[in-house]
């Protein structure tokens, strides 16, 4: 789209009829706490008219407190999207004082294509109008307001939208509304932290009039390592559609009846049939050739965020984005006879859809799936590296709930996941009993499924020496001077399953020796750090600890020397974590082993404050040190060497005094 059509798609007009407008005077005085970041909000209201062709209203009204502010509150950007919106800008205006400062934006504003997207290889087609304010100070109040009109046809008139209560800033004061035409039905779902009731009225027009008004808003509490579908604020969302499936009926439009197959298409499924006999090694074959001959890129003009493109497009391209790779997966499988489908998810907030209002808008990646033997199977087709594992052994990312776009489909539940042992350690220390001589560390480093698949990812990059340098990084600071072996790797695709192997030499592996003598072993692998937090002390919302899964890391001590080490097993549980350390002895020697397990994707809060108030204990078995006592001093040596110069000593002593005497006389 050119800048001539895009400013077309720009007008400026006072606020419509329906906007209330609300009244605004600034008071006297300003808690200056209340604007960390160096601006204060006196008001954020939004006001949407919900017709089939839907209008939002917004504005906002912020104070410069000082300098810090300065710079985001005097360049105003709006960005938008002409290929349906349309944007009507009714003021900018400065004030100061008394005074009201119109800016002219008509004769100053500029357009500019920023594809914010574009690092993460989207293209969404969206433009910035851009207005850089003149002679902007500190104490000035910006208010500006503007209207958006339009949303994409796919949406059939459907409409959703969230009402926000609460923000991570301090609101001074919330105003929202929304108008619903009475041929039209709302629905509406409080967040998980509630909201304030609205006012429902209405009007002369017959509109229904929801209003949410708040003064003096507090700013959320937040906490950054929270899960993506953790709401930390107050709110609801605004629908017109009461369930799941009449969404996927609206969002399933864009991938039905595409049944053109190129030629070129045709030859590869066929070619598949011939290669594989078992559908479910033709199952992974199609998914594994997508992953690997359609490059990710995201063509989302106009629509294209929310339909696919032709089977042609993509495969004569041989790019395109989630939706029409996960449309290219469902099409292969479907001709070989294979029931399989699109499906929408969320990857930040999927765990949560079910308690959520059915809306559009509630899902950011499109996956597929497919049904096989009675059980369901799920394809991440956007992956970067072609998955490792047969049908069985193929990693699957549970996102929570997924909508899967066939006729009827509704929100299921996508799997319940059960902790696999992805990531293992085997360490084999042999430890010599004389100083000096070479102690030799050798290390299996195991990946599994989603693991394995990272590593062959890393893999396409450096090569197999700079993977594990970092390793070889650690064992430096702990040991000192030390050598490591050029690693080996085994790549067992079928199973999904790499093992690295590294060796590490070094004159000397004690890392302290106490006054007594006794020295420190440093075990080179960290048992926990992989699931433990330094503890943060008060919590309020659930806390991220990644996808459900299993580690171990083994340790063996194969030495003569007398060892000092934990004897009694420890276990900690904490909901959905749990962990442990056994130790034992055994013919070959020492040998503790430390398992975790995350059996789901996050803690609840007083879970993680539980975890935090073990730390301490657990950390003492987490980088595990081992003692070899030293020798023990010799306590009767000092006796032996008092004794011996008094018995030694006294006749030299009666000797002298004689001679002494005999020359005197």
């Amino acid at each position: 789209m050119f800048e001539e059509e895009v400013r077309r798609r720009i007008h400026f007009a006072p606020e419509p009829d329906w906007v209330k407008v609300q009244d605004f005077k600034r008071p006297a005085t300003l808690d200056q706490s209340k604007s960390p970041y160096g601006f204060y909000t006196w008001l954020v209201d939004d006001q949407s008219k919900l017709d089939f062709r839907p209008h939002r209203y917004d504005r906002t009204i912020e104070e410069v407190v000082n300098l810090s502010a300065l710079s985001y509150l005097a360049n105003v950007t709006l960005p938008f999207n002409p290929y349906y919106d349309e944007l009507t800008i009714h003021h900018i205006r400065i004030l100061r004082g008394d005074q009201v400062i119109d800016v002219d934006v008509e004769s100053r504003y500029i357009v500019m294509r920023r594809e914010r997207s574009f690092e993460r290889l989207v293209l969404d087609g969206r433009w910035t109008l851009a207005v850089t304010l003149p002679d902007v100070r500190v104490g000035d109040i910006i208010d500006t307001a503007m209207t958006l009109s339009g949303d994409p046809a796919c949406f059939q008139g459907e409409f959703s939208v969230p009402v926000l209560l609460q923000n991570l800033i301090y609101w001074d004061r919330r105003h929202a509304r929304l108008l619903v035409p009475p041929e039209r039905q709302i629905y509406m779902k409080p967040f998980p932290l509630g909201w304030t009731e609205p006012r429902i009225s209405v009007l002369a027009d017959g509109y229904s009039e929801i209003l949410f008004e708040a003064s003096q808003v507090r700013e959320c509490d937040y906490e950054s390592d929270t899960p993506g579908w953790v709401m930390p604020v107050r709110g609801a969302y605004a629908s017109s559609i009461d369930t799941w499936k009449r969404v996927g009926d609206v969002m399933r439009a864009g991938f039905e009846g595409d049944t053109d197959y190129p030629d070129g298409l045709l030859d590869i499924i066929h070619q598949i049939e011939i290669d594989h006999a078992a559908t479910s090694d033709r199952i992974v074959a199609a998914v594994r050739w997508v992953q690997e001959n359609i490059r990710y890129f995201a063509f989302s003009f106009g629509e294209g965020g929310f339909v696919p493109r032709t089977l042609k497009e993509i495969f004569a391209d041989r790019i395109g984005d989630c939706k029409d790779v996960s449309k290219m997966i469902a099409a292969m499988l479907t001709r070989m006879g294979i029931e399989a489908w699109p499906a929408l998810v969320d990857t930040s907030r999927g765990f949560d859809l079910a308690n959520t209002q059915p809306r559009l808008g509630a899902f950011n990646h499109c996956i597929s799936m497919c049904y096989h033997d009675g059980r369901m199977y799920w394809f991440e087709g956007t992956s970067d590296v072609a998955q490792g594992g047969d049908l069985d052994h193929m990693a699957q990312n549970d996102l929570g709930y997924a909508l899967i776009l066939k006729p009827g489909g509704d929100l299921i539940r996508m799997m319940d996941k059960a902790p696999g042992l992805d990531y293992e350690v085997r360490e084999v220390i042999h430890l010599p009993v004389k100083t000096g001589e070479e102690t030799v560390i050798e290390i299996d480093y195991v990946y599994r499924g989603a693991r394995a698949d990272g590593v062959r990812r890393e893999l396409r990059h450096q090569s197999l020496s700079s993977y594990v340098e970092d390793r070889c990084a650690l064992f430096s600071y702990i040991y000192g001077m030390n050598m490591c072996a050029i690693p080996q790797m085994t790549d067992d695709r079928k199973r999904n399953e790499i093992i690295i192997t590294t060796l590490v030499t070094t004159d000397n592996p004690w890392h302290m020796t106490s006054r007594n003598g006794e020295k420190v072993f440093f075990s080179p692998e960290s048992g926990f750090d992989y699931v433990l937090e330094e503890p943060e002390g008060r919590r309020r919302f659930p806390f991220d600890i990644g996808d459900v899964r299993e580690g171990r890391i083994t340790t063996l001590i194969k030495t003569a020397l007398p060892l000092s080490w934990p004897t009694q097993a420890r276990s900690w549980d904490f909901g959905g974590l749990r962990l442990s350390f056994t130790p034992r002895q055994t013919a070959q020697g020492y040998e503790a082993v430390r398992d975790y397990t995350v059996s789901r994707p996050w803690l609840t809060a007083e879970e993680k404050m539980a975890l935090d108030r073990a730390y301490s204990d657990i950390g003492t078995y987490d980088r595990m040190s081992i003692c070899a006592p030293g020798r023990a001093p010799v306590k009767w040596l000092p006796g032996l060497m008092t004794r011996a110069a008094l018995w030694g000593g006294l006749p030299l002593l009666g000797l002298a005094i004689w001679g002494v005497v005999h020359l005197l006389t």
